[in-house]
């Protein structure tokens, strides 16, 4: 079992929920070769013994683009829209940083592929919504009027405090300054949409002067 274990992993079919598990498969691959390298018919010395580690952890089956079709029935394309109108759901705004720091399945290029069509069908618009960023940027219409909104409106100093696991902690991501490590007893306040100085702890937050 350790041996296929092995095999999958070397070819990137199964991934484990911790490098302990990879760790526990590289000690048996040295129990493998000792074993390779013993006489045959030897036999261990009185008192000797072998110490067997498992492969702990909890295996699965990599879950790449191809297999994801395989088990839902449906195309990489309907797979890669589904993904962009959660992310335009989400954010109102999609850009290839922005979507990075999600664990998607569907590369990035099929997402950009569906948001382009999603564009030709007038379900969204691109454009330059969000400066300091490279690469094509797709929004949904009501959200290129709110940001059309928020640019005009003037700073009321509207303060807004979250927890740093919460999705909206774009510290590092999108504003300026480290990032806010996503990490429960963690907080950060927002001022104006911008981060401002946050203590929790140990860890000090962001600190951006407008």
């Amino acid at each position: 079992m350790e041996e296929g274990l092995w095999d999958l992993v070397s070819r990137g079919l199964v991934t484990a929920d911790g490098f302990g598990s990879v760790r526990a498969l590289l000690t048996a691959r040295e129990r493998w070769a000792k074993r390779a390298a013993r006489p045959r018919g030897g036999r261990l010395r009185r008192g000797a013994r072998e110490i067997v580690v498992g492969a702990e952890g909890r295996w699965s089956i990599f879950m790449s683009p191809s297999l994801l079709e395989a088990e839902s029935g449906a195309d990489v394309e309907t797979l890669a829209e589904a993904v962009a109108g959660q992310l335009l759901a989400r954010y109102g705004v999609v850009f290839r940083d922005l979507a990075m720091r999600e664990s998607l399945a569907v590369p990035w290029r099929e997402i950009l592929w569906a948001l382009r069509r999603m564009e030709a069908r007038g379900t969204a618009r691109g454009g330059r919504f969000v400066t300091g960023f490279v690469g094509e940027q797709y929004a949904l219409p009501d959200a290129v009027e709110m940001l059309r909104q928020t640019r005009r409106r003037e700073r009321s100093g509207e303060t807004v405090r979250l927890a740093a696991v919460d999705p909206l902690n774009l510290t590092g991501l999108i504003t300026p300054g480290p990032r806010v490590p996503a990490t429960r007893g963690n907080a950060v306040t927002y001022r104006d949409g911008l981060p401002i100085a946050e203590h929790s702890g140990s860890v000090t937050a962001v600190k951006v002067r407008a």
